[in-house]
């Protein structure tokens, strides 16, 4: 796994439908807060990806975390 943070702007969770229409998915930084915290951070899993499907899996989320900014 990989842990993001990004800048206190951007919300995870709000990115999230944004992300799955794009055939991507990740976990929202809130729901490992027992406070709901973490919102500008992410975990992603590359476990079961082939670097080709990773490439353009980071290609994505790049558009829609720069379309959030």
């Amino acid at each position: 796994f990989l842990w993001l943070e990004f800048p206190e702007r951007i919300d995870t969770e709000a990115l999230l439908p944004r992300a799955l229409e794009r055939d991507l998915e990740f976990m929202p930084g809130p729901r490992f807060s027992s406070r709901g915290a973490l919102h500008n951070n992410m975990r992603l899993s590359f476990a079961y990806f082939e670097i080709p499907d990773l490439k353009e899996g980071a290609r994505r989320l790049a558009q829609i975390v720069r379309s959030a900014l």
